[in-house]
């Protein structure tokens, strides 16, 4: 059978020459921004890695091929509204059927991982949905996260979600959770949760602890770096994230649907305010993992490999 691993000649570059590679997740493209605003973010979010002096790899599936670093071209495909919402369970249907998709945080983190990428850029995680107690709704990137070696650098959980019950989640399973220049974990559109986390200053700050964390205790698990939305951009949504709930549950809305659903109504309901500060701190986000990337790759020594 034909490897359904397709890398692109720019990343595999990138990695034989051992370069700071930062993977970025899809279906904030295919499903969690309106059209345009999801292919002009994807490509400012590329543009923020390569500033910062890392190689951007956009990762999804096309044509029966799981591609890491998407063309201009395949993102605008994945951005037309007809891609599948993609977790790790759905990636070998997908590639079977020869469906389009883009990669949440749990497929983006198996695949990164595989790839040889160790940090990756997303906006918010998934999380413990709200009366998971009653729907044991608990999103597949918990469960990944938990078991890929990973960074994972965010805005928190998504604000939709019960951020707490996610939090204690992480802390049962042994995630760490660091916040970025924060003592606090970011809510997403809002930089206060009310939940403490250990602070790093800066990149190179984190790379030591990074280190630590395989030397010493063999960690085999992500670590979040939680990075709050510039404050510029800070929305207060929580009464309009309420009535976007409830709304959903009396329209039926859940499973795959329920979080691009709420995301989008949030953002109706603020204006676009809610949209824009999840742009702005997607692209943040991007930048600050090429800052980490590129302190982790001058903590090691460089790898022997063909210049291709």
């Amino acid at each position: 059978m034909q490897n359904p691993l397709d890398i692109s000649h720019e990343i595999s570059s990138a990695l034989n020459r051992n370069q700071p590679v930062v993977a970025l997740e899809s279906s904030v493209i295919a499903q969690g921004l309106p059209s345009p605003a999801n292919i002009e973010t994807a490509l400012a979010m590329e543009q923020a890695v390569k500033n910062a002096g890392a190689m951007p790899a956009t990762i999804g599936v096309i044509d029966g091929k799981i591609r890491v670093g998407l063309t201009e071209d395949e993102i605008k495909k994945l951005a037309e509204g007809k891609a599948a919402k993609l977790a790790v369970r759905d990636i070998p249907y997908s590639l079977a059927k020869k469906i389009d998709g883009g990669t949440t945080v749990s497929a983006t983190a198996r695949i990164a991982t595989i790839a040889g990428i160790p940090v990756m850029a997303t906006g918010g995680i998934g999380g413990v949905h709200r009366g998971a107690s009653d729907t044991f709704d608990i999103s597949a990137d918990l469960w990944e996260l938990a078991r890929t070696p990973i960074l994972v650098v965010c805005s928190g959980a998504k604000a939709v979600l019960d951020i707490h019950a996610t939090a204690e989640w992480l802390e049962t399973h042994g995630v760490p959770v660091y916040g970025y220049g924060t003592t606090e974990l970011p809510a997403f559109y809002s930089t206060s949760t009310g939940i403490s986390i250990p602070k790093v200053d800066d990149a190179d700050e984190l790379a030591e602890v990074l280190k630590l964390s395989g030397s010493a205790v063999g960690a085999r698990c992500a670590a979040i770096i939680a990075v709050p939305v510039p404050q510029s951009d800070e929305v207060l949504a929580a009464e309009h994230i309420e009535k976007a709930i409830h709304e959903a549950s009396e329209k039926g809305i859940k499973g795959k649907q329920l979080t691009p659903y709420l995301l989008n109504r949030v953002g109706e309901l603020t204006d676009g305010k809610s949209t824009k500060s999840n742009i702005s701190l997607l692209i943040n986000n991007a930048k600050v993992a090429a800052e980490i990337a590129c302190a982790l790759n001058a903590e090691h020594d460089r790898r022997m490999g063909f210049v291709v």
